[in-house]
């Protein structure tokens, strides 16, 4: 191997479909999912749409983590919650797709010119934090698209992204990304009252804002609703630079935790599910929010957690108005 040639690395697909290999050089992000824009494509019931991302550090290690999905991501069979370093000839597996991660042996840290670098900024992670997790999604998306084509849903998703995105940020969050008819938004370093009242406090607005777009809709009006999962715990937040952009994310088990509890909500006809370290931030909150245990994806036992309608989200905002911190 010329000293100052990256080592070579890939990922290639051994089970779960038709076998495919995918090089890792030339970049330091690269996406697996079943969406557009996924630079490693596995169109797949099981494969969320932005599923997992792997890192290329700068001295070529490469990292894997889980994007919040739906079924999580698995290395020699252990769930990842935050960034897993790959050894080469580690398995990936990713419900029934598995892949196999190959690299030559690595160069020291210290070895190669400085100077030969590119410039492209590398994943740069920073340590947990509690915080606090909002996820909400739009109900009968799928049957929506269907209906009405791509050209109205387009417009339509791209007023209704812009609107959740001034309530997330008028209330103190932040939007850590959307994924087609969902938001994912954050309080960073928030796991007290006032961060879950926030968050509580922009599902309802998202809600509002959801059913107002619906009523307008071009082509008839029509009742659209959300499901929201409000979480507070640990997360990993991190800046990722992909072609010499930077962005953010969050991941981690309290990001899992809120997917899953979104996801309950239409099956336990309810507005929204609050996790249990969220509930608890909240004073007298008993008359308003229902106990409950609940089995998710991923967790061996059930998980506490506390359902209300919007309704009561908002009775129990108005009644504690002059606590809320703007």
């Amino acid at each position: 191997m010329i000293k100052n040639e990256a080592p070579k690395a890939l990922l290639k697909l051994v089970a779960g479909g038709e076998e495919q290999t995918w090089p890792l050089a030339g970049r330091t992000t690269y996406r697996l999912g079943r969406g557009e824009g996924s630079d490693i494509l596995l169109p797949y019931p099981w494969v969320s749409r932005q599923h997992a991302m792997v890192q290329v550090e700068a001295n070529a290690s490469h990292n894997i983590v889980d994007l919040g999905s739906a079924n999580g991501t698995f290395v020699n069979n252990r769930r990842v919650y935050t960034p897993t370093r790959l050894s080469s000839n580690d398995r990936v597996r990713i419900g029934r797709s598995e892949l196999i991660f190959l690299q030559e042996n690595l160069l020291p840290a210290d070895t190669g010119d400085e100077s030969d670098a590119t410039g492209d900024e590398t994943v740069a992670f920073l340590q947990k934090n509690r915080m606090t997790i909002l996820v909400c999604d739009i109900r009968g998306f799928t049957s929506l698209a269907e209906e009405i084509g791509a050209g109205r849903i387009s417009a339509f998703l791209a007023l209704w992204t812009r609107e959740v995105a001034a309530v997330i940020r008028k209330n103190g969050g932040q939007v850590d990304k959307f994924i087609g008819d969902a938001v994912l938004a954050v309080w960073p370093g928030g796991a007290d009252f006032t961060a879950v009242a926030m968050a509580l406090l922009s599902a309802l607005e998202v809600s509002m804002v959801t059913a107002r777009l619906g009523r307008s809709m071009e082509g008839g009006a029509r009742e659209l609703k959300i499901g929201a999962a409000v979480n507070t715990g640990e997360a990993v937040m991190g800046n990722i630079g992909v072609d010499g952009q930077r962005d953010s994310t969050i991941v981690g088990d309290a990001v899992n935790v809120a997917f899953r509890l979104q996801d309950m909500t239409s099956r336990q006809k309810t507005d929204l599910l609050l996790g249990h370290d969220s509930f608890l931030q909240l004073p007298d909150a008993g008359a308003c929010f229902t106990p409950g245990e609940f089995t998710v994806k991923g967790k061996a036992g059930s998980l506490a957690a506390h359902s209300a309608t919007f309704a009561d989200v908002r009775r129990y905002l108005a009644a504690r108005r002059s606590m809320l911190k703007k």
